[in-house]
């Protein structure tokens, strides 16, 4: 491949990041608009997918004040998104859990996304799929690079 093709197809492969970006973006917000939650709401909602967390974790990634995560776990707690529970292994410790309602969420609104796209990558072999990880695995590492660069400069703290 020539460096002018290999040059077209980057510019083609960053244009389709910020499509990718955008559609995400648009799907997550009409996934809020549909079940009345904000972006902050959201952000927490999928950071306790895989495990449950302190507040101050949930702080941490959703960028809040730790009243303002206390105040947002709470109106999650009254709606059913969430629930406090015992740390298991130290008791004064708090956690903050998916509940039944995050769950019938993710169910209606994530599910049928992943299920579509495992469909897609499905048609790649193993080789090819540790590529497209390596890939975003990289890009990822950029966006959060540049992310962190752009709150140092304007004076905010990364979360």
């Amino acid at each position: 491949m020539s460096s002018d093709g290999k040059a077209d197809l980057i510019e083609q492969l960053g244009l389709m990041i910020v499509r990718w970006q955008d559609a995400t973006q648009r799907h997550d917000e009409t996934v809020g608009e549909i079940y009345g939650l904000s972006a902050a709401e959201r952000l927490c909602l999928s950071f306790l997918w895989p495990d449950p967390q302190t507040a101050s974790a949930i702080a941490r990634h959703v960028r809040l004040t730790p009243a303002g995560a206390t105040a947002l776990i709470d109106r999650l707690e009254k709606r059913g998104f969430v629930h406090r529970k015992a740390d298991p292994d130290d008791r004064r410790k708090v956690l903050v859990e998916a509940a039944p309602e995050t769950l019938r969420v993710t169910a209606e609104a994530y599910l049928p996304l992943r299920d579509a796209g495992a469909k897609v990558l499905a048609r790649y072999s193993e080789a090819e799929l540790r590529l497209v990880a390596d890939v975003l695995r990289d890009t990822l590492s950029v966006q959060e690079e540049m992310t962190a660069r752009l709150l140092a400069e304007h004076g905010q703290a990364s979360g």
